[in-house]
C-alpha cells in the first residue's frame, strides 16, 4: 500500500492528531508512512492500528446462517442476474443462461428470481412470457444500475430470510491486502521470481477474488432488496460468495469453509489476526464456536467453488493437479523453453495450493477426497448448485463438458458417491464461453430457501 504524494510531507504527529474521523483508506496510508519512517514511535503506530480496528462495523445480519451449498441445503429458489452489453444491447450468451435456468427451474418445480437493469427487464420479460414457460414461477427485480452476471458472489441469503451483502472497500486497498496475504502464505511453494510474478500478474496466474467490490454489485442487490421491503445485512469480512461454502460436518453441525484470501485480506484491512477474523465470521453467521469457521487455502483458484466441492456430511472433494504437474515438469525438462517452464511453474503452484487446501480441511476434521474435476475451460464440475426438486429428489446443476466427461461425473455423483439423484449439465458451448470469463453456472446462480 502506497501513500499519495500529497500525504508524503505530513508529519506523523499531525497524522495521529487528526486520525479519528478519517476513512479506512486514509488511515492505512498514514500507517504505511509511519512504518516507513525510522523515527516513528511504536505508540503512534499502535494508535493508528487501534483507529483502524475501531472502524469495524457492528453485526447487523441477525447472526443467521447462510444458505447451505450442500445437498442438505434443500435449495428451492435460484437467483440469477441478467446483463446487457456495455453498448446496452442484448447478449446471446446471457439470454442462453436465462433460458437454461428457466427451463430447469420449471422442470424441477423451483422458483426463479432474476435481478437485472431497466433495459434488461424487457429482454427477460419478452423471453419468459413465451408459452413454453407457462407455469414457471418467477419474479424480476430491477436494479437502479447495471449489475454483474455473477449472482453468487455479491450476497448471502440467510436462514432468517434476510440477505447480507459485502461491505465495500477501496479497490486498491483491498487488492493490496489480499496480495499481502498471498505473499505471506505462498512463500516456498514456487521459486521467488515466479512468486513475485504470480502476485503482480494475478490475472495470468490465480486471479484475485475482488470483482464484487470492483463491480459494486452488492450495492445493486441491496437496493433491490430494500425496494422489496427487506432488511439487508452486511458481511464484515471480505468474502465473495464463491469463496464461502456453508455445509455440515459428519455429525450434522453447521460449518463454513472460507478461503484464506478472504481471511487474510480482512485481517490486513482491519489490523486483526486470523482468529479474530474467524470470530467476526462466527458472529455474523451465528455459529456456536469459532472452530466451525474453517479457513481453507485457495485450491489453485481465486474462489473455493472453482476447485472444491462440498458434497455434504463432512466430505469435500478437492481438485488433484498432481499428475498434470508431473507431466508439465517432464515436458519442461524435455523441451526447455519459457512456455513449458512457465506452465510447469503454474501447475507447481496450483498443485501445492491444492495440497495445502486438503490439509486445512483434514486438520479441521473434514474428510477429503481428491479428483480431477476441472480442466481450465474444457469443463469444471466443482462449480455448480445443489437443489431439491418438487419430486423430493436431489439434483446438482453444473457446467457441461464432453459426453464422456459428463457420463463419468454423473456416475461419480449418483452411483459412487451417492450424493444426488441426477446431475443436470449446462450446454457445453455456453459452459466453455462462461468459463473463459472465469466463471461457470455456479457463479451465475445463488440458492436460497425462500
Amino acid at each position: 500500500m502506497h501513500l499519495r504524494e500529497s500525504d508524503s510531507s505530513t508529519s506523523s504527529n499531525s497524522f495521529v492528531a487528526h486520525s479519528e474521523d478519517l476513512s479506512l483508506t486514509a488511515l492505512h496510508e498514514m500507517l504505511s508512512q509511519l512504518q516507513s519512517e525510522p523515527s516513528s514511535k511504536s505508540d503512534e503506530i499502535a494508535l493508528i492500528k487501534e483507529r483502524i480496528r475501531n472502524l469495524l462495523p457492528q453485526v447487523d445480519t441477525g447472526r443467521a446462517l447462510p444458505q447451505k451449498k450442500t445437498p442438505h441445503g434443500r435449495t428451492k429458489v435460484l437467483h440469477l442476474n441478467y446483463i446487457r452489453s456495455q453498448a446496452d444491447e442484448p447478449v446471446e450468451l446471457e439470454m442462453a443462461y436465462v433460458r437454461f435456468v428457466a427451463q430447469t427451474v420449471q422442470a424441477l418445480g423451483l422458483r426463479l428470481e432474476i435481478l437485472t437493469h431497466k433495459a434488461g427487464r424487457d429482454d427477460v420479460e419478452q423471453e419468459l412470457t413465451k408459452d413454453e414457460y407457462k407455469g414457471l414461477e418467477y419474479v424480476i427485480l430491477t436494479a437502479q444500475n447495471p449489475v454483474s452476471k455473477w449472482a453468487e458472489d455479491s450476497v448471502e441469503y440467510l436462514s432468517n430470510g434476510q440477505p447480507a451483502v459485502l461491505t465495500p472497500f477501496d479497490d486498491q486497498l483491498l487488492a493490496w491486502a489480499m496480495t499481502a496475504g498471498r505473499r505471506h502464505r505462498w512463500q516456498g511453494m514456487i521459486a521467488p521470481e515466479n512468486l513475485e510474478e504470480a502476485l503482480q500478474d494475478d490475472h495470468l496466474w490465480i486471479l484475485l477474488g475482488t470483482r464484487v467490490n470492483t463491480l459494486k454489485t452488492g450495492r445493486a442487490r441491496e437496493q433491490a432488496a430494500q425496494a422489496q421491503g427487506q432488511n439487508v445485512g452486511h458481511i464484515r469480512a471480505y468474502i465473495e460468495g464463491g469463496n464461502l461454502i456453508t455445509g455440515e460436518d459428519a455429525m450434522g453441525n453447521p460449518v463454513i469453509l472460507v478461503g484464506k484470501d478472504a481471511i487474510d485480506a480482512t485481517a490486513y484491512l482491519y489490523q486483526l489476526n486470523q482468529d479474530e477474523v474467524k470470530q467476526l465470521i462466527r458472529e455474523d453467521f451465528g455459529l456456536a464456536g469459532v472452530s466451525q469457521v474453517i479457513g481453507v487455502e485457495q485450491p489453485g483458484k481465486f474462489h473455493l467453488d472453482m476447485g472444491m466441492l462440498f458434497i455434504g456430511q463432512g466430505v469435500v472433494i478437492v481438485n488433484d493437479s498432481r499428475e498434470a504437474f508431473k507431466e508439465a515438469k517432464e515436458m519442461a525438462e524435455m523441451v526447455p523453453c519459457l512456455t513449458t517452464e512457465k506452465m510447469a511453474a503454474k501447475l507447481q503452484l496450483q498443485s501445492a495450493l491444492e495440497e495445502a487446501a486438503a490439509n486445512d480441511l483434514q486438520v479441521a476434521g473434514i474428510e477429503v477426497r481428491r479428483a480431477k474435476l476441472e480442466n481450465d475451460v474444457d469443463y469444471n464440475f466443482f462449480n455448480g448448485e445443489f437443489v431439491a426438486g418438487k419430486d423430493g429428489l436431489s439434483y446438482y446443476l453444473t457446467n457441461g463438458g464432453s459426453k464422456e466427461q459428463a457420463d463419468w461425473f454423473q456416475t461419480l455423483m449418483v452411483e459412487d458417491w451417492q450424493v444426488v439423484d441426477e446431475v443436470i449439465f449446462t450446454p457445453p458451448a455456453i459452459a466453455q464461453k462462461s468459463l473463459q470469463d472465469q466463471g461457470g453456472i455456479g457463479c451465475r446462480l445463488k440458492g436460497s430457501q425462500r
